[in-house]
């Protein structure tokens, strides 16, 4: 069990045995107008342990070299590492058996309190003190976790720095060049070649569906990717497990998730049903953040190199149309305009995502969840929120201006014929 095991209260330590607590008697020294000494004493427990959590995340940020050096590039690649030696050992995601073990922990204790309270045998306002108790401990101790699995990250060097392409200053014309690459990597990359497509899967890359069986066949390209990506070769010693669907998919598409990667279990789970444009991106964020990467402008930009590395030219046209927001960008500027040359579906589909990013705000649950991960973010000293993604467009500048052969080299391979071949 997660949450700490501890004697009862008035024999010596004045904590609590969750297996025999019994509400009454945990109340019966309650002072009058005040709390019992007990209660006190491990509710201020409870707010030590996040006090200490808080200190592990302060102590990280003085010296982002040594966590960039020490724990993001060495210790934490085990984690992972290890951690798929377990999760692959089944299909089922992990991840949700972990939150459903979670909710249901805390769904039967609050029956079971309720049941009590009906009862007389306790006070409503006593198990309600109880639960809280309890959600206090489970929080504490799930944060120190968190941070050392996976949450020192967010403590790490910034990628530009570590990959020497900290942003300059831009001239129009290589502004131009940037914009050309990639609005002719949505062009080439748009149609599926003959020989790359089965019978169940459409040319089109905007369909709705993808099979389930690709699942896997893009994580490898995906793997791969990586793998031929000059800033990420030290990742081709570990193996990291493979992506899962996951079976409450209706209910993550309900709260606007697309996937995720949890720290506990080391697994990267995907929503099912997600279009072939859509798919790739998901699943290369979440692959950036299981090798380490927390800053959502450096999730979002590892999923774009990533993707627009890979052989299979439906992955590269997915991570070209997330690369749109730099041709929007740069249209907004007035430095170019190229939404509207990319071809009929490919300018239909960025306008339409333009405009649902413009003016839709989301779903009640969806923006309820965007609440709750900027919060997160915010915990973790990302000042900007989930604002921050959409610093993904700088760095994806920055890395082609580092090296302008770099650039000259990609320009010319997207420009070549043939080049959407496989």
């Amino acid at each position: 069990s997660i949450l700490p095991a501890l004697s009862r209260p008035g024999r010596g330590t004045g904590a609590i045995v969750a297996a025999d607590f019994d509400p009454e008697e945990f109340y019966d020294d309650e002072e009058v107008g005040g709390e019992s000494p007990s209660v006190r004493r491990v509710y201020w427990r409870a707010i030590q342990t996040l006090l200490i959590a808080l200190g592990i995340q302060t102590l990280a940020g003085l010296s982002p070299s040594m966590i960039e050096n020490y724990y993001s590039q060495k210790i934490y690649l085990y984690i992972p590492w290890l951690l798929a030696k377990a999760n692959q050992q089944v299909e089922t995601s992990l991840a949700e058996v972990f939150f459903l073990i979670l909710f249901g922990v805390f769904l039967l204790w609050g029956l079971w309190s309720a049941i009590r309270a009906y009862q007389g045998r306790a006070s409503l306002r006593d198990s309600l003190k109880v639960i809280f108790l309890y959600i206090i401990w489970t929080a504490s101790i799930l944060f120190i976790v968190f941070k050392l699995l996976w949450g020192l990250n967010y403590q790490r060097q910034p990628l530009a720095e570590v990959a020497q392409f900290t942003p300059r200053y831009a001239r129009t014309e290589e502004l131009q060049e940037i914009g050309q690459l990639i609005a002719n990597g949505i062009r080439t990359n748009f149609k599926v070649p003959p020989s790359t497509t089965s019978s169940n899967v459409s040319d089109d890359p905007t369909s709705r569906t993808v099979p389930p069986l690709d699942l896997k066949a893009t994580a490898s390209s995906l793997e791969l990717a990586f793998r031929v990506t000059d800033l990420f070769s030290r990742f081709d010693q570990w193996s990291f497990g493979s992506p899962k669907f996951l079976e409450s998919s209706p209910l993550i598409r309900f709260l606007g998730i697309r996937s995720f990667y949890l720290p506990f279990t080391g697994e990267v789970s995907v929503q099912r049903g997600l279009s072939s444009v859509d798919l790739p991106f998901a699943i290369a964020r979440a692959m950036a953040y299981q090798r380490g990467y927390a800053r959502e402008d450096e999730v979002n930009f590892v999923a774009y190199l990533v993707c627009v590395n890979a052989t299979d030219s439906r992955i590269r046209y997915s991570g070209y149309v997330h690369g749109a927001k730099v041709l929007l960008a740069l249209e907004r500027s007035g430095i170019g305009s190229y939404i509207d040359g990319l071809g009929d579906e490919s300018t239909r589909l960025i306008r339409q995502r333009e405009a649902e990013a413009a003016w839709s705000f989301g779903g009640l649950a969806s923006s309820f969840v965007e609440g709750l991960f900027n919060f997160h973010l915010r915990i973790n000293r990302v000042v900007a929120g989930t604002r921050s993604a959409d610093g993904d467009i700088d760095l994806i500048v920055s890395y082609y201006l580092a090296d302008k052969k770099r650039l000259t080299d990609r320009f010319l391979d997207a420009t070549r014929p043939g080049a959407s071949g496989e």
